[in-house]
């Protein structure tokens, strides 16, 4: 004879605890893992080994967390996520045939892996509410650094064993060239944040955000990079606000800030210039640039790696064979040793030939494209300012490769495809 508590099994009744525990067990699971994802946006600025505990434990919970058919459909159905895992499926193939040592080879891998957070945090993440989370701690976080550089650069606040910055070089946790780009990817969050205030008292304290994060990358900290990724940054936003006038706007700014600039000797920008301008004459000379002159160096290191890249022109020298492959040239002209060349694309190339470079252009084309179809127009503006803040900061620094801007990416690609939709925003119901 059937109890109550079978009768209403066998109808579609309550359910027992035991059908029920999991499901919530589940979903609590998932939250915690997706508030670590929102501390991991804190981390990012600040802590290469805070960073590494919360990305080792972000991955295993998703390899063990089960649900593996809804975050499979999910990564199936969002193109940021499959264009990711092409370009780690390259850092896989390229160890079948590297020049490198086992440990190159490993390390390199490792750094790759750190692609495949996209796909893994696109399915938590697709609920609205955790993106925005996950933005505004990264945001909080940088508030945090913006205080601390002006503290150093005001005198305030001492140079201590655990911040880098120095009142001539004013940064917090990271050095300037990554200072400044996460400084003015900042700031264009905090203009698009102010544009879509709801409140006046709102606008004010973001523009005032903004303005404070623009003086810091053009004032204050001499990350050269940061400054060019800061004036394209400034052109798109004008330009999706006000169309080609915003744009002819943007360009009569900046010519008018070189001017600016130019008369004014005492200025770090200024400074900046015509140092780089005396390290290129220096390199032009025939003379061999010391350690400290960043412009040589790169343009040596740009040379010599399109050299192994000529050498290898097919399938590159493997994941994880640069460093081999640019020592063996070195050597023979008697170069600084590097395994940075610093620059994205000739490093994607010089490892994986031309498929290396045609993926690469493959994930930022998508992202591009995939931007116009997120749900909301502050979405597809962060989106395209993210493409555009990695593009310009690839041909001045190998990216991926590097710890903070390579989780930078990763981090803000999951939040901000995750609410990917398919159609473009103009075509929806």
């Amino acid at each position: 004879m059937l109890d109550r508590r079978s009768l209403a099994r066998a109808a579609g009744g309550f359910p027992t605890a035991a059908t029920t525990a999991p499901r919530w067990s589940r979903a609590a699971a998932e939250d915690v893992v997706r508030w670590l994802v929102v501390v991991l946006g804190l981390s990012i600025p600040v802590s290469v080994v805070a960073d590494n505990v919360l990305l080792s434990i972000i991955g295993g919970a998703w390899i063990f967390g089960g649900g593996y058919r809804e975050k499979l459909d999910a990564i199936r159905a969002n193109p940021v996520a499959l264009a990711a895992i092409a370009l780690f499926a390259l850092y896989l193939a390229g160890t079948l045939y590297s020049v490198g040592s086992d440990s190159d080879v490993l390390m390199t891998v490792s750094k790759g892996a750190r692609l495949l957070l996209i796909p893994a945090l696109i399915p938590l993440m697709r609920d609205v509410r955790w993106r925005r989370r996950g933005l505004a701690a990264f945001q909080a976080s940088m508030i945090v650094t913006l205080v601390i550089s002006y503290l150093i650069w005001s005198g305030v606040m001492p140079p201590t064993v655990l911040l880098k910055g120095t009142p001539d070089d004013p940064v917090a946790f990271k050095a300037h060239i990554t200072h400044n780009v996460f400084m003015a990817f900042t700031a264009f969050l905090f203009a698009l944040a102010a544009v879509d205030a709801r409140t006046r008292r709102a606008r004010i304290v973001l523009g005032l955000l903004c303005t404070a994060a623009v003086v810091n990358v053009l004032v204050m900290v001499p990350g050269r990079t940061g400054h060019i990724v800061f004036a394209v940054l400034f052109a798109y936003f004008l330009y999706r606000q006000f169309g080609a006038k915003g744009f002819a706007l943007a360009i009569g700014a900046l010519a008018a800030l070189a001017v600016v600039v130019f008369l004014s000797p005492d200025t770090m920008l200024h400074k900046r210039i015509t140092l780089a301008d005396d390290e290129l004459q220096q390199w032009r000379s025939g003379a061999p640039p010391d350690l400290r002159n960043s412009v040589g160096l790169r343009l040596e290191m740009l040379r010599n790696t399109i050299e192994v890249i000529r050498d290898n022109p097919i399938l590159g020298v493997g994941t994880g064979g640069f460093g081999k492959a640019y020592a063996e040239l070195a050597n023979r002209t008697g170069d600084t040793l590097t395994k940075n060349p610093h620059n994205e694309f000739l490093m994607i190339v010089a490892q994986f030939g031309l498929a290396g470079f045609v993926v690469l252009v493959c994930v930022f084309g998508t992202q591009w494209w995939a931007a116009a179809r997120l749900p909301e127009r502050s979405d597809q503006t962060a989106a395209r300012a993210l493409v555009i803040t990695m593009v310009v900061a690839s041909v001045l620094s190998s990216t991926l490769i590097d710890h903070a801007e390579g989780v930078f990416f990763v981090y803000m690609s999951a939040l901000l495809f995750a609410g990917y939709e398919g159609l473009p925003a103009r075509r929806r119901q």
